[in-house]
């Protein structure tokens, strides 16, 4: 099995998300894999946009869109147990391309990360 398919059938069966180490240490059930090859997978994926890495907790997530590329990743993210989810990106980005920016920044492409409480938490 391929490194990256490795990776990505390890987030299939975790939907709460995983960091790389975690990652790591279940692609080692299976065989010997040094720490970089878990981070050169998870690039890879991410670059194909199958996966998405939340900056509160650094887990990585399957994307779940059928568009894999060059699409805004919009994740919300439990603040209390850490479960993330992919929203639709359609209302923000009609929002987001009404921002002014005196910067002259470009909001076509983005990743937005909201930080919330799950209804489970709640």
């Amino acid at each position: 099995m391929k490194n990256n398919s490795l990776v990505l059938n390890i987030l299939k069966k975790n939907p709460k998300g995983l960091t790389a180490y975690q990652i790591l240490n279940r692609a080692q059930k299976f065989k010997f894999i040094q720490p970089m090859t878990i981070y050169r997978a998870l690039k890879d994926l991410t670059d194909q946009g199958l996966i998405h890495k939340t900056n509160k907790n650094k887990t990585f997530h399957l994307c779940n869109t059928s568009e894999h590329h060059d699409h805004n990743a919009v994740l919300a993210v439990c603040d209390d147990c850490g479960v993330a989810e992919e929203l639709n990106t359609n209302l923000f980005s009609k929002i987001i391309k009404h921002v002014k920016s005196k910067r002259k920044f470009n909001f076509n492409n983005f990743n937005l990360e909201i930080t919330t409480t799950c209804k489970e938490c709640n």
